[in-house]
């Protein structure tokens, strides 16, 4: 009878993985989720960095399960040219991330806020809104200019102090 059951322990072994990585991997989103609620950062980099955590751990989770499996030897080759494959795709968008990571470093440094005037690459204007990626400043004709926050930040910018209703009259 065991004789019967040996080879499939592998796989019940595998089950067994899959539905421990289910419960730990959802009780840790909602750890980091209530973490990263109590911090300053934006909603979206708090889905940003709770969406890498789950991945990696996810990740980790069906590595040990090819382990299991002995699928190591197989998909080797496989990972091999998923990482290549990802080495273009962040080529591809290395602009997209350079400005997402400046719009983290602006978002936490608090440099400038939403309602201060800056001077950035020939604009000067109200910053309006502050994204990951970009930041919105309304210009003294009422045009608003939506700038790439990598550009901002290796450019530099000129903040000026904020206008009072007595300043404007």
């Amino acid at each position: 009878m065991l004789d019967l059951v040996q080879p499939y322990m592998a796989y019940l072994r595998a089950i067994l993985i899959l539905i421990v990585a289910f419960i730990v991997i959802g009780f840790i989103g909602r750890v980091i989720r209530r973490f990263l609620s109590t911090t300053i950062l934006p909603p979206d980099t708090q889905n940003l960095l709770r969406r890498t955590f789950t991945y990696i751990l996810w990740f980790i989770a069906i590595m040990s399960i090819m382990a299991e499996l002995n699928l190591e030897n197989i998909l080797m080759p496989i990972m091999g040219m998923s990482v290549l494959a990802g080495a273009a795709v962040a080529l591809a968008v290395k602009n997209i991330l350079a400005d997402a990571l400046a719009g983290i470093f602006l978002l936490l440094d608090r440099h400038f806020n939403i309602g201060d005037h800056i001077e950035t690459m020939k604009y000067k204007g109200e910053i309006i809104d502050v994204t990951l990626r970009k930041t919105r400043v309304k210009i003294d004709d009422g045009t608003i200019v939506i700038l790439p926050n990598g550009k901002i930040d290796s450019s530099g910018w000129i903040l000026h102090t904020k206008m009072t209703e007595t300043e404007g009259n």
